[in-house]
């Protein structure tokens, strides 16, 4: 193996099984560099675009596409006549072309149609297109869009004649992808899953749940579990967009930013102090609702002013059951007491 035969960079310090060589990635493969040993496959991570300085914990690698080919559809390489719709013709001065050659081209328009183009990839179509609408639906931007694009079409070329459903490979792929942006792309599995009923798809949590784990044995790629701290942003922006909370944080004597922010830094505090092995199986959005409800109540009895948020406001503002604020709640306070008194 040279390096004129493939692009290679080490893998985290570790070692092959079998004669403790270097691993290095080629070809989309974590390979050993002695003996050759193939471990298993590697997915390019997503970048950052608008000229963010990359960090440890940034991805480091860009997607490509050849030209002509776009990531999010299903495309045909060369260029357009016109533009998708265009029925009247202009040249390249924006002149009007006369009505022979106007008549010529729509006629070269419509025979480079949709379904030619797409000739036999059709289910690809239609998965891609659903992801567009579902994008949109979701709210979600296009490096989100263009990752979960990316996955899917790498996940269809390595399991040839193994997807059954398209749509719910995307739904799978759309996991990922929001996983992989933690923060950038705050989106619960749920609204995953109802986003897709309503464009008119049998969608659900478990096909999803079942899909991702038949997909891990097929290409040992699977969606990361979310941490509260992903959601923090999201939460946050939900309370400070409620006009009761708004109105509660004033009346209390806040500045609106001054509170954002103080809130903002006790959730993270109260997520620290809370271990994973206390958390079990709890749903990390609910988690961090509460971790806000209770960060809350620290930040008043702190700054000497009453409390802005009730369990009831939290869950209007947020969308989550009264019961389950006040179940991880429960939870919390004692976890949170015994901190203080271990600290004093």
């Amino acid at each position: 193996m040279t390096d004129g035969t493939c692009e290679s960079r080490l893998t985290d310090s570790k070692s092959c099984p079998d004669c403790s060589g270097f691993l290095v990635t080629s070809h989309g493969h974590i390979v050993c560099a002695e003996c050759g040993l193939v471990l298993s496959r590697e997915y390019v991570l997503p970048t950052y675009q608008m000229g963010e300085r990359p960090s440890s914990d940034t991805p480091d690698a860009s997607m490509y596409v050849s030209l002509g080919n776009r990531m999010h559809i299903v495309d045909g390489l060369g260029s357009y006549i016109g533009f998708h719709k265009d029925k009247y013709f202009q040249d390249a001065q924006g002149q009007a072309l006369s009505g022979r050659m106007q008549k010529k081209f729509k006629r070269l328009k419509t025979i480079y149609s949709t379904r030619i183009r797409i000739g036999k990839n059709e289910a690809k179509y239609r998965a891609l297109r659903t992801l567009n609408h579902v994008s949109k639906l979701l709210m979600i931007n296009e490096q989100v869009r263009d990752r979960t694009a990316y996955l899917y079409k790498k996940v269809v070329n390595e399991t040839s004649g193994n997807v059954s459903n398209n749509i719910l490979l995307v739904a799978v792929c759309l996991l990922m992808a929001v996983r992989e942006f933690k923060d950038e792309a705050p989106i619960t599995l749920d609204e995953i899953a109802d986003v897709f009923e309503k464009c008119g798809h049998r969608v659900n949590v478990r096909a999803i749940v079942r899909e991702a784990l038949r997909l891990k044995s097929l290409t040992g790629y699977s969606p990361e579990i979310r941490k509260p701290e992903d959601y923090v942003p999201r939460v946050i922006s939900m309370l400070m967009n409620n006009p009761k909370v708004v109105n509660k944080v004033q009346s209390r004597g806040w500045k609106i930013k001054d509170y954002e922010n103080a809130l903002r830094n006790k959730i993270l505090d109260v997520l620290k102090i809370i271990p994973s092995s206390k958390r079990g199986g709890r749903n990390p959005f609910i988690f961090t609702v509460s971790a806000a409800y209770a960060s809350d109540r620290l930040i008043a009895v702190e700054y000497g002013k009453r409390a802005v948020l009730t369990q009831k406001l939290a869950s209007t503002a947020t969308e989550v059951a009264e019961y389950s604020i006040r179940d991880h709640f429960g939870m919390m306070k004692r976890v949170i007491e015994l901190s203080h008194a271990s600290i004093h």
